[in-house]
């Protein structure tokens, strides 16, 4: 009973390696992946609690609400560590970040099952790196970035992320409690791996930036809230789009 047990709370208790994920992204600068992190591992863990045996009263919001910020939280954290890895000057750095929280946000409202929720924003995000490394390479007539980075940044970390992805689509119906927890963890060492090793933003010194645990819980809640009014916004603009739609064809079948 007690292997069944601790069997039934390993996803949830595996969610929490996404808090070292946070730590590092901190420690190298990166605070808005941080708090993205943090977002993904306490709504991921949440969401397996309330599936596990004696941790209902965790459920402090409803299933499906649990559910859609765990896929989100995992699908942000996937754009915006790839940006990161991209190193793109502002404001594009901030405004590629803004679309990934609001176009994503949208996606999975619609379909949080299907391989769209993280092959859209990985496809995408991997087309605008690349265009932005051959624009670099054009201008410096060599590689960019360094040799290194390929080695020991983007050539691990993708191998991490497509075992991650594997794990999490084709190989779940082995096992789930044990495939899903190690899909937790080779999702976490890809984002470690993928996330440069220093934010030139971030400052330096004494002018370096610096996050408290305060700041990144206040974070959290801002982005939680900034999502679901995103999301309402949006979903109605779609709503009123499509019966103005409606109503001009029927005025179109009238006329006929």
């Amino acid at each position: 009973m007690g292997a069944f047990i601790a069997k039934m709370l390993l996803p949830t208790v595996s969610s929490l390696v996404f808090l070292p994920t946070a730590s590092v992204a901190a420690k190298r600068g990166f605070h808005m992946e941080a708090m993205v992190y943090f977002f993904t591992m306490f709504f991921t863990a949440i969401y397996h609690a309330c599936d596990g045996p004696g941790l209902s009263i965790l459920c402090f919001m409803r299933y499906d609400v649990l559910e859609y910020f765990s896929v989100y939280g995992t699908a942000l954290s996937m754009w915006v560590t790839l940006i990161a890895l991209g190193d793109f000057d502002e404001p594009q750095r901030s405004s590629m970040t803004m679309f990934g929280v609001l176009s994503i946000a949208v996606r999975i409202y619609q379909d949080r099952w299907g391989y769209g929720i993280y092959s859209g924003p990985i496809g995408s995000a991997v087309f605008i790196i690349t265009v932005r490394w051959l624009q670099k390479m054009k201008q410096l007539r060599a590689v960019y970035p360094e040799k290194a980075v390929y080695t020991q940044q983007v050539g691990p970390g993708c191998c991490f992320g497509a075992l991650a992805l594997m794990l999490r689509f084709y190989f779940e119906e082995w096992d789930y409690a044990y495939v899903h927890s190690f899909y937790h963890l080779s999702l976490a060492v890809s984002f470690i791996l993928l996330l440069p090793k220093k934010n030139r933003y971030a400052g330096t010194g004494r002018n370096a930036a610096k996050l408290s645990f305060l700041g990144l819980l206040c974070c959290v809640r801002h982005l939680y809230s900034l999502t679901m009014r995103n999301v309402t916004v949006v979903w109605c603009l779609f709503v009123v789009i499509k019966c103005l739609f409606v109503f001009v064809l029927q005025l179109f079948c009238v006329s006929l």
